[in-house]
């Protein structure tokens, strides 16, 4: 017994002895030096806390104050949540790192607090949620009265990999959301070009003369919809402190009928005017007296001897009957010396008469008609020479000021000279555009490819050139001395005067060096137009290494000669989208402008997703606003792909990139529902469905990305809320994916911003198949 009592007093004593448990209590020798851990308050190091726990075991009973045990156990502090997070969220997201104590939730702000059993879990749990970047910020708790710190992750840390997620484990149970039952390929809209390469390989084409270096096939600009009535800018417009107003494009001043019928008068009253109907050419000052001139010249008429001038141009003649005789030819040139291309320069001239009416000229016998190869220079030679010439000067040099005309696309524009003879002559020709205007014929039949015709564009008329007339009541045409596109009615346009068809043009497009082709947001527009005001910029650019030879245009630097701002990387700058560095940064709904379709009867639309037939719903479109949506998708996938692989979780109701899993393409999204296992529910707002997304597949919205929302659900009227499989089935034959539907009617819910399809047919159909029955 005396043995047996003896080893009972050893095995307490060996019991009792516990090196390990020491060395665990010793605040010298264990606690955190790195990691979050080296942040906790002094209560909850390991030694600490477990010298304190051990105390408390034994001074309390088990009636011990709750409140003085929970301030040992460590915690995590949660800020920045979603809206409408709740605690069964979190604890779905914590217990996948580590166990949970409990989770309770701030009365004063929106933070949660996670309590665990020990540090270990706490640092397990913490380690998860940071390493994956859920999108809310993530902090170890501190007592209070104590300074915040921010944790500081060591070197070690860094390192540590991160934790892997399980993707199968996805809980349907608790979703709210019904998602899409099919994952469907996105449909395609085809986008037909205004013009193509066959237009100008045409034999005798009109296009390629009067468009020889095939400017307008790189020019399909980023104002299709204003073009088609789908975007109005009245609105905008009226905001604007300039007095411009814009349009495809294009700035114009708005006048007042009183304004134009004043400018009218004026402009009669300025210059004299040839009288048609009696023949004769009239000076309006009637008060105004030249003088004959002191030298001699020669009729323009008989080549007389003379000494009377014409009151306009001061050209010779020797009375009002050679005026008359040739005012046909004079009317072309008279007022107009410093136009390139309206007189004949003279050496061109005198080839001209040399070759009408006199002999042949022996080429020896005259080296001014002689080529290099010895044979006579022809008229057309000279002709062909001339236009060379003139069309290879077209781009002001590098270094003078020019004024943009036009906006084509974010990296596309169109300039003309502010040269001071450069400037007057355009303005001599767009006050000869509106002369002639007035006498002019409407055209009688549909104009061909490459026309030259004159047509009105808010209230000035302008030159114009054909470039796509298969549609009568919508013709494509370029105004040939801004840059812009429109389309104009048949009724709208009249023919040009020959003297007006041979001026050459006063503007040539330009590429904006180093500037993406981005989709025209209404930032990167206002900005743009801005300088449609008749601002000064200077041309900057190399004549050899910026000549893009293939395309026939050169790529320049645009510098605002006042502010010396360059222009270039202004629009730069707006069209790179940046990601959202602040975790508060976060866009939702509201940041974007939503499209309604067009109400009323006979409405035409596309089907963006069908794939909620189930509910009697689907997601529609206009065939021009899919077209737009395609438009952006390069944007999309530049901006995917250029950030670093990371975890996302978005909060309920935020905008989102997120990919799709049927192409693995990026596409915008709004997070409708967290349940706390990694795959949040997200609306492909632009097309219409809903997939379960993982975090790893999600990115943070930026806010250069201000597309409208084109795509609307609709129901269709007739269909019950809950189809079975079959009717489904039948369904998705007579409207499939991409499919274009005619409606009877569409009806706007504008208060839920929900559209009703009226379509008889459809529900005509589905009844003669007995899927529907006849009281529905």
């Amino acid at each position: 017994m005396q043995n047996d009592y003896s080893v009972e007093e050893l095995q307490k004593e060996l019991d009792a002895w516990n090196p390990m448990r020491d060395d665990y209590t010793n605040s010298t020798f264990n606690k955190y030096s790195s990691g979050p851990g080296a942040y906790l308050d002094a209560a909850l190091q390991p030694a600490q806390q477990a010298e304190a726990g051990r105390k408390q075991l034994s001074l309390h009973s088990t009636k011990m104050n709750e409140s003085s045990t929970t301030k040992f156990i460590p915690y995590l502090v949660l800020k920045n949540l979603p809206p409408g997070t709740t605690k069964k969220a979190i604890y779905n997201i914590c217990k996948r790192h580590g166990r949970v104590s409990e989770i309770r939730d701030s009365k004063k702000n929106d933070y949660f607090f996670i309590d665990f059993p020990t540090v270990a879990e706490m640092e397990s749990v913490y380690r998860g949620l940071v390493e994956n970047q859920y999108g809310f910020s993530v902090l170890v708790g501190k007592q209070k009265h104590k300074q915040q710190t921010e944790p500081i992750y060591s070197d070690v840390e860094e390192t540590l990999p991160p934790i892997e997620m399980d993707k199968n484990i996805i809980d349907f149970d608790n979703r709210n959301y019904r998602s899409s039952e099919k994952n469907l390929p996105r449909p395609h809209f085809e986008h037909t070009p205004i013009i193509n390469q066959k237009a100008y390989e045409i034999k005798d084409s009109l296009l390629q003369r009067n468009d020889p270096h095939r400017h307008f096939l790189i020019t399909d600009d980023a104002h299709q919809l204003e073009r088609a009535g789908l975007k109005d800018y009245n609105e905008l417009n009226n905001l604007e402190t300039s007095k411009y107003k814009y349009r495809t494009g294009r700035a114009y001043i708005e006048m007042s009928e009183k304004s134009k019928t004043y400018i009218e008068e004026k402009s009669s009253k300025s210059l004299g005017g040839y009288d048609s109907s009696r023949q004769i050419y009239e000076n309006n000052h009637n008060d105004r007296r030249i003088g004959r001139p002191i030298n001699i010249g020669h009729c323009a008429n008989c080549n007389q001897s003379c000494d009377i001038v014409c009151a306009r141009c001061q050209t010779y003649f020797c009375g009002l009957e050679c005026q008359r005789k040739a005012w046909p030819n004079h009317r072309q040139i008279c007022g107009k010396e410093n136009f390139k291309g309206l007189n004949e320069s003279t050496e061109y001239k005198s080839l001209k008469e040399t070759q009408v009416n006199d002999e042949p000229v022996n080429p020896k016998s005259d080296p001014n008609m002689s080529s290099s190869s010895g044979q006579v220079l022809l008229t057309n030679d000279v002709e062909k020479a001339t236009t060379e010439k003139v069309q290879s000067k077209r781009i002001p040099r590098s270094g003078n000021l020019v004024a943009l005309t036009a906006i084509s696309k974010t990296n596309i524009v169109f300039i003309r000279s502010k040269a001071d003879k450069d400037d007057l002559n355009f303005f001599k020709l767009v006050n000869d555009v509106q002369n002639a205007a007035k006498h002019l014929k409407k055209l009688s039949k549909t104009p061909i490819c490459g026309q030259i015709v004159i047509t009105d564009f808010e209230g000035q008329y302008n030159r114009a050139m054909i470039l796509n007339s298969d549609n009568e009541r919508h013709i494509k045409l370029v105004y040939v001395d801004y840059g812009n596109l429109d389309a104009r009615k048949l009724e709208d346009l009249y023919e040009a005067p020959e003297q007006l068809i041979n001026i050459q043009r006063f503007v040539e497009p330009v590429i904006l060096k180093d500037v993406p082709d981005m989709y025209m947001t209404e930032e990167i527009r206002k900005f743009m137009y801005s300088y449609l005001d008749g601002i000064d910029l200077v041309l900057k650019y190399d004549e050899n290494s910026d000549l893009l030879s293939d395309q026939g245009v050169y790529q320049v630097e645009l510098i605002d000669e006042v502010t010396n701002q360059n222009f270039n990387k202004m629009i730069a700058k707006l069209c790179k989208p940046k990601e959202p560095t602040n975790p508060d940064e976060a866009y939702f709904m509201n940041y974007l402008h939503q499209k309604k379709l067009p109400e009323g009867n006979n409405i035409e639309l596309v089907v963006m997703d069908n794939s909620l037939l189930c509910t009697g719903c689907i997601s529609c479109s206009t065939r021009d606003w899919a077209i737009e949506i395609e438009k952006f998708q390069s944007d999309l996938q530049l901006y995917g792909e250029s950030l670093k692989q990371q975890c996302y979780t978005p909060r309920i109701g935020e905008l989102c990139i997120a990919k799709y899993k049927v192409d693995s393409k990026w596409y915008r999204g709004r997070c409708l529902e967290i349940v706390g296992d990694g795959f949040p529910s997200i609306m492909f707002f632009d097309y219409g469905n809903i997939g379960m997304v993982n975090v790893k597949d999600i990115r943070r919205y930026p806010a250069e990305f201000t597309f409208p929302i084109y795509t609307c659900d609709c129901e269709i009227k007739g269909l019950p809320e809950q189809c079975d499989t079959e009717l489904v089935q039948k369904l998705e034959e007579f409207i499939p994916n991409g499919s274009t539907i005619h409606c009877e009617s569409v009806t706007i819910y504008k208060d839920e911003n929900f559209h009703a399809l009226t379509l008889p047919k459809l529900i005509q159909n589905l009844k003669a198949e007995g899927l529907l029955k006849n009281e529905v």
